[in-house]
């Protein structure tokens, strides 16, 4: 597809420079128009090669920290992050650098949240728990594991629309005009593939994402 789409842009390029000024324009929507069905198929290129889950002891902590100073310093500069920790949290079985991106998308995700409440008393809190008795693999034919090692990303923004709520986790599904509708697509792929679950509430005034991964080192099957 995008070999064919550089000849389309290419040959815009070059009728636009020959062009009357009043049909120039049109040449200039071939090429604009090219360009973005380049960029839709790098997302899903990039959706549809995703490296399979390296799986080790993580410190689920020490992840987040990373994620908050990077949010920081970026995309939530200017918006206060608390955090809640449980100290006696266990190490995840998990990939630390697919848990870093899946944790920067919903931390982006939050961020963007708050800014449309249109003032300065946007909010972030990371917050994580034991959950005894969480198990994830409810599917059909799926294996039932463990997974009580929560995550939640809360938000004080105005709330997922409902007419996004039974899709929000879909390719190119975004609560923005301009998002590009991958970021949960990619956090729901990474905790698949960690065995754990991920899921949201949401009202307005407050959402909350939560993640369940499993243990390191603890493989239970549920009774």
């Amino acid at each position: 597809i995008k070999n064919p789409l550089a000849g389309i842009r290419g040959a815009a390029q070059l009728l636009r420079d020959g062009l009357k000024d009043e049909d120039a324009p049109l040449a200039q929507l071939i090429i604009e128009e090219s360009d973005r069905i380049r960029r839709l198929v790098d997302r899903m290129q990039a959706l549809a090669e995703a490296e399979p889950a390296a799986l080790a002891p993580v410190n689920l902590h020490r992840v987040l920290e990373r994620v908050r100073a990077l949010a920081a310093n970026g995309f939530a500069d200017g918006i206060v992050v608390r955090e809640i920790y449980d100290p006696s949290l266990p190490l995840a079985l998990a990939d630390e650098d697919q848990l870093m991106q899946l944790f920067l998308n919903l931390m982006r995700n939050a961020a963007e949240a708050t800014r449309r409440r249109g003032d300065s008393q946007g909010e972030i809190v990371l917050a994580t728990a034991y959950r005894h008795g969480a198990w994830d693999g409810w599917g059909a034919g799926a294996p039932a594991q463990a997974a009580p090692l929560e995550v939640r990303v809360t938000d004080n923004g105005p709330g997922v629309a409902d007419s996004v709520r039974g899709r929000l986790f879909e390719p190119f599904v975004s609560t923005r005009e301009s998002g590009g509708g991958l970021g949960l697509a990619v956090a729901a792929r990474v905790v698949a593939a960690h065995g754990g679950r991920l899921d949201f509430e949401s009202t307005p005034g407050r959402t909350v994402f939560r993640v369940l991964l499993p243990i390191a080192g603890q493989q239970i099957e549920a009774t």
